[in-house]
């Protein structure tokens, strides 16, 4: 009876004080004084349930145990309660509208839904370039102008860790969920975001369909490297904008070389992330394979005319042998497992190999 008092007392304060989403609220509260359901880790603070919540069977414990942003990852039902920043999330049921204030949040949660759950998107989302473009179009556009997205009253809006502190406070304060994680790099990062998003959603059984699709994918680029010996090729990716930009080790970029079966030229030579690097430090990384990491409608195809007819190059190792391409940027820079396809981009050019059965978009 206690805890359901307190639950009580907690519901009629946000009812006093939220917006016009009080199923679901987000809200930064100390530990209630309860007894966690004999399913909860020891070590985790969270308030309680209430008695009365199911617990169904759990066939995604796996996954969803490996992030922390997950109180209980033995509680597939409803509410769930995710951690983040040192904030309580309460989702109260599956959310009927959500939104995004990323692209690489975009594509993950088009992964994994439909535009009959997704309210709006990011204008990159809907560019005729975009990845998901054929799956986006048409839905509204969502801006960083907070009174933007309080008109789509969305249940949940997904933000990086970029999102001003002004407009999240603002959604916050008229009751909208937040969701403000950083999109990973690596490929178990990947899964995770995958995981996390679709937790929050109510999305696991599509999640985990995805899941298998990646997973077979990365074993067909894995076991193509397995199988090609010498496959020890230098690659670097480049892109100008007001000097040569290449990407080190941590970037996107470096685990796409990695999957697609090269050897990051620039993560070779000790560079950190993504910075620049002059004409004299292109000349002596020499990488093997140059891959062009800029989309020609931001100056992509004439970087590439420039970098192959300056002649000052041309002992560089990729461009006397005409190893240097022009990539598709949205595979190589985005966050999210889309970055799967620029790595099969790259393993055609490595290995000359066109025939990637049951590979597939997704």
């Amino acid at each position: 009876m206690k805890i359901i008092f307190l639950l009580l007392t907690l519901g009629i304060f946000l009812f006093a004080c939220g917006g016009q989403n009080q199923n679901n609220h987000t809200n930064q509260i100390p530990k209630l004084p309860s007894t966690p359901l004999p399913a909860e880790p020891a070590s985790k603070a969270m308030p309680a349930l209430p008695a009365s919540t199911a617990i169904p069977v759990n066939n995604f414990q796996d996954e969803l145990s490996k992030i922390s942003y997950i109180s209980d990852p033995k509680n597939i039902s409803w509410p769930r309660v995710l951690e983040i920043n040192g904030k309580y999330i309460y989702i109260d049921e599956k959310p009927n509208k959500i939104a995004t204030i990323s692209l690489g949040h975009d594509e993950v949660l088009f992964g994994i839904t439909d535009k009959s759950q997704i309210v709006a998107t990011t204008s990159f989302a809907q560019d005729p370039n975009s990845n998901i473009y054929s799956k986006a179009q048409g839905l509204p556009i969502i801006t960083s102008d907070p009174e933007n997205i309080i008109a789509l009253n969305p249940d949940i809006v997904f933000a990086d860790p970029y999102a001003s502190v002004d407009l999240i406070d603002a959604l916050e304060d008229f009751g909208i969920i937040v969701i403000q994680t950083q999109l990973s790099n690596s490929i178990e990062g990947r899964y995770n975001d995958l995981w996390l998003m679709a937790y929050a959603t109510g999305n696991l059984n599509n999640a985990e369909i995805l899941a298998e699709d990646i997973e077979n994918k990365i074993n067909i680029l894995t076991s193509l490297s397995n199988q090609v010996e010498n496959s020890n090729k230098t690659v670097l990716a480049l892109s100008w904008w007001d000097a040569y930009w290449t990407a080190g080790i941590g970037s996107t970029e470096d685990s796409v070389i990695n999957l697609g079966g090269g050897i990051n030229a620039a993560s070779k030579a000790g560079i950190q992330s993504n910075t620049t690097i002059d004409k004299e430090q292109l000349m002596s990384i020499n990488p093997d394979i140059i891959v062009i990491t800029q989309s020609p409608e931001w100056g992509g195809e004439d970087f590439y005319q420039q970098l192959i007819g300056d002649t000052s190059l041309n002992s560089i190792t990729a461009i006397s042998n005409s190893e240097v391409y022009l990539v598709n940027s949205n595979w190589w820079t985005t966050l999210s497992y889309w970055n799967i396809k620029g790595s099969q981009e790259l393993a055609k050019i490595i290995y000359g190999e066109d025939n990637f059965e049951g590979f597939g978009d997704f």
